[in-house]
């Protein structure tokens, strides 16, 4: 049985796997106890792996390594079962990582741009080889209505809702407008460029703004609400024959 816990900037989840069978998954991941107990068979090792781009909760590593039998936490340092094009592995997130791996397992041999929209986009690049390739990070919607209302006087703080329309009558409406269709404008021209360099590319969205954001991109992305928990999962499996 292998554990996945991955903690963000923003939010939390677990994930339950068996091989690569997902079998369960939540968003607070100090509840993972239970889950466990309910799908782990008598005398089975549980394997775990801790991804935390944001702070994790007190206490939780050290519950994590008391029930592992075999711990790990997450960094673009482990072994891994991609190249990294990447300059500089220790500072590259590994949320853009797990995307990307597990995005290659849905599309192998292809092109690839992986979108992760969360508290930053990641726009994320993947050879038709199957090397990572770099990519862009952007704010997310949350860090855009935080920076209006931070840098500007009289400006609402207001959340990531979106809103329908294309110009907004009021100054809530005129933020939401500014906030929903810059991202969308700005991850259709993504997608744009990307295609017409790689015809036979496909194209990926994951992350918590990715409901949102999908209907106003196409049949031709390919949303996966799962695929950094898929990947963070694989990274594991790669971790038990690694030698490491």
């Amino acid at each position: 049985m292998n554990l996945i816990l991955d903690i963000g900037n923003t939010r939390g989840k677990y994930a339950i796997f068996d091989g690569d069978t997902l079998l369960a998954r939540g968003d607070n991941p100090t509840d993972w106890r239970d889950p466990v107990a309910a799908h782990r068979r008598p005398g089975e090792p549980l394997n775990i792996l801790l991804a935390a781009t944001g702070t994790p909760p007190a206490g939780l590593r050290e519950q994590l390594q008391a029930a592992a039998t075999l711990y790990r936490e997450a960094s673009a340092t482990l072994p891994l079962p991609i190249p990294l094009d990447y300059d500089t592995p220790a500072t590259l997130g590994i949320d853009r990582v797990a995307a990307a791996i597990a995005a290659i397992a849905l599309h192998p041999g292809r092109p690839l741009l992986v979108i992760d929209a969360g508290t930053a986009i990641t726009f994320n690049f993947v050879s038709a080889d199957g090397r990572f390739l770099g990519g862009n990070i952007s704010p997310g919607a949350r860090l855009r209505y935080l920076a209006l209302h931070h840098f500007t006087a009289r400006l609402p703080l207001l959340d990531g809702a979106p809103s329908p329309g294309d110009a907004g009558k009021n100054t809530p409406d005129a933020i939401r407008q500014g906030v929903t269709r810059g991202i969308i404008l700005e991850t259709r021209g993504y997608i744009a460029d990307f295609r017409l360099r790689h015809p036979a590319g496909i194209t990926l969205l994951t992350g918590g703004d990715s409901p949102w954001i999908a209907p106003a991109l196409g049949q031709e992305t390919h949303l996966e609400q799962n695929l950094v928990l898929t990947g963070l999962n694989k990274i594991l499996e790669h971790q038990k024959t690694s030698g490491t």
